[in-house]
Parts: structure tokens; sequence; C-alpha cells
């Protein structure tokens, strides 16, 4: 029975050492930035790599952290290796994450795993201990901007994300479909029912342009995102519109902001980037 209650204690001790662990760490970085969505499919990791990106390639130290235990698609949209491992510190038992592009800090549960196959066959409470280990036991140092990508829905890593940093910002990612938009705003009333900032939202793959009529198509309708503004009080930080090179590019490993700067969808994301700049860094 002691030797129970000792483990417990010991345990009740390591779990209050990490997060004030997790305290310190973002003490040191002046942004916090959150990407959800409430479902799946609507380019949530494009938005939060090119999110990353953009700050970077204005001068800004940023990290970016994949928060999606089972599913880390991060590193394969940066193009970074992940048989690059996190270099550990023996002597304060911590990790640094992996350099990443443009001299960006980068962690992923795919550093940690054997090959891109293996499963991470988790339960919620060994992947909020990832995510704590990911927050409090990496030397994350100095940064502008810590930009985290959440998995979809409201279950336990956004949860704890939520949880652990306070003074973060979230961007809501959707579609126009309104199937994507009923998840949403339930990621918005997660959001806002915990207290934390709603930035606002970002309507990905927002209309299509056809390359050879150049007629404009809606391919996923629109409307949506207007009255989740409205309905919640948030802004509407920006639409990027559907380009079949967006997924192409994510797909080898070099973000579309970069490959085709000129194109409609960067120029969108980079007038995006611009809103949540203004937003951030003038409070």
């Amino acid at each position: 029975m002691q030797e129970e209650i000792n483990s417990q204690e010991k345990k009740k001790k390591e779990l209050e050492q990490r997060e004030e662990n997790i305290k310190k760490n973002m003490e040191k970085i002046k942004h916090k930035i959150v990407v959800i969505s409430g479902k799946g499919g609507v380019g949530k990791t494009t938005v939060a790599v090119n999110l990353a990106i953009s700050l970077a390639s204005v001068g800004l130290r940023v990290g970016i952290l994949d928060v999606d235990i089972t599913g880390p698609n991060v590193l394969k949209m940066l193009g970074v290796n992940p048989e690059l491992k996190p270099r550990v510190d023996p002597g304060e038992n911590k990790f640094y994450p992996v350099i990443g592009p443009l001299n960006m800090k980068v962690m992923s549960m795919a550093f940690l795993t054997q090959n891109s196959d293996d499963p991470v066959i988790w339960r919620g409470p060994m992947k909020m201990g990832a995510v704590r280990q990911f927050l409090g036991d990496a030397i994350w140092g100095e940064l502008d901007y810590l930009v985290c990508d959440l998995p979809p829905g409201t279950s336990d890593e956004t949860l704890d994300i939520l949880q652990l940093i306070p003074d973060e910002n979230v961007v809501v990612v959707s579609t126009p479909q309104e199937v994507a938009l009923m998840d949403a705003r339930k990621t918005i009333k997660m959001s806002q029912i915990m207290k934390r900032n709603v930035l606002g939202i970002i309507e990905n793959m927002s209309g299509f342009t056809c390359p050879k009529c150049g007629e404009f198509i809606e391919i996923f309708g629109s409307g949506g995102a207007e009255k989740a503004v409205r309905d919640f009080g948030i802004i509407l930080l920006g639409r990027i519109p559907f380009e079949t090179e967006i997924g192409q590019q994510g797909d080898r490993g070099v973000p579309f902001t970069i490959k085709y700067p000129e194109s409609e969808s960067s120029k969108a994301f980079k007038a995006t980037i611009n809103k949540i700049r203004e937003l951030l860094e003038k409070k």
C-alpha cells in the first residue's frame, strides 16, 4: 500500500514539474497560435505549415509543433526528414526540436516512430503525456511565434493544448462546405467556453478558378463562414482559393507559398498572415 502511495506522489510531483516547465517555456514565446478544425480534410495542416513558413520568411523566430499524435503530417509537408531525431540534452533530461526550413524549430511524433507506416496506437492519457513532453521538455528557447497544428475535433489533444496554454490564439480552419462549418462551429464554441482568444476563421478551398475558361466556381458553396463570423462575433481572417498545386506541393514537401509565391492562393494566404500579425502584434 505504501509503495502505491509513494508511486502516486511521485507521479503527481512529475506532473507538477512538467506543467511548471511548460509555463516557463511558454513565457519565452511571444505569440502562440493553435490551428484547429472541426473535421479532417479541410486543409488544416496545409494552413498551419504555410502560416509558419510565411512568418519565418520575414525573419521571425518560429517554431511549429505537430500535435496530431496519431496522424502527424507536418514533416511531410515541410520536407523535413523524419530520420533526423531531436538532440537530447542528458544534463537536463530535455531535448532540442529539429531545425527545419528557414531555421524553424520543428517537433512531431513522426520523429519518434521507426518508419512512416508505423501506427501510434495510444489511448488518451498516453497522447496527453506526449503533448506535455513536447511543450515542457522540448527546449524551444526564445520565439516570436509557436504554431501548433492540432488534430481535427474537440477531443484529447485539443482539450489538453487549450488547457495548458491559457494565452494562446485560436485559428479555426474550415471549407465552405456546410458539414465542415457545422463542425467548425463546435470548435469555436469550445474555445469560447474555455475563454480562449479566437482570432478568427480561415475559409480554405474557397472556390476554384477554371484554368481553361477562367470561370470562378464555388465548389463547396458559400456564405457559411460569414454566418459563423456573425453568430460568434469573430473575424473572417481570409479565404484561400482551391488550386491543384497546393496539394501537389504538400506531397512533395515544398510549401506552396514558397514554390508559387505569385499564385492567387499565396497572395490570399499572405494577406491572411498580415491580418493575423496585425491583430497579435498590435495587441
